[in-house]
């Protein structure tokens, strides 16, 4: 199994989708998102990274037969299992992050299921492999989007990563 670093340092082409809830997250959380959006696509510019795309996520998805059909949530689910399943190969999980809700009215006595992502989520492609998935459970550790910066931040000055599975 090659390990994040190597395959980032042998790449043709890198590039990381972010996934949002919103544009304009929570006060607070704004300039985080911001900073972060800002840091990737200082990256692009410096080629460090090939390219970035936002995804606007809202803040949940339903999961009734009827809204998992249309086009735009079958994708985003679809994407979601894609995230999901990239942890199989290293006994790692973004599960804990994605958060599954039943939702009750006693108004209107309907209940609904729901998926809330993560407020921000960064998938990392290398030559079209999806090569990491922040925030993500891998070893019994947590490790945040943050750290994914921090990482690229590592990767870009030629170094290779303080610890590598």
């Amino acid at each position: 199994m090659r390990s994040a670093s190597d395959s980032f340092a042998t790449a043709d082409r890198r590039h990381v989708d972010v996934f949002v809830r919103s544009m304009l997250p929570p006060l607070g959380v704004k300039a985080t998102q911001e900073t972060l959006i800002s840091r990737l696509d200082e990256l692009s510019e410096e080629s460090t990274i090939d390219g970035v795309s936002v995804k606007v996520t809202g803040n949940r998805l339903c999961l009734c037969g009827t809204c998992t059909e249309t086009d735009a949530e079958a994708a985003l689910l679809d994407r979601f299992r894609e995230l999901d399943e990239w942890g199989d190969e290293f006994d790692a999980s973004t599960s804990p992050f994605f958060e599954t809700r039943t939702l009750d009215s006693s108004i209107t006595n309907e209940t609904a299921r729901a998926l809330v992502p993560p407020r921000v989520t960064v998938a990392l492609y290398c030559d079209g492999t999806l090569t990491g998935v922040f925030p993500c459970e891998m070893d019994d550790s947590s490790y945040t989007v943050g750290d994914f910066i921090s990482a690229l931040d590592t990767l870009s000055e030629g170094q290779q990563l303080v610890a590598e599975r």
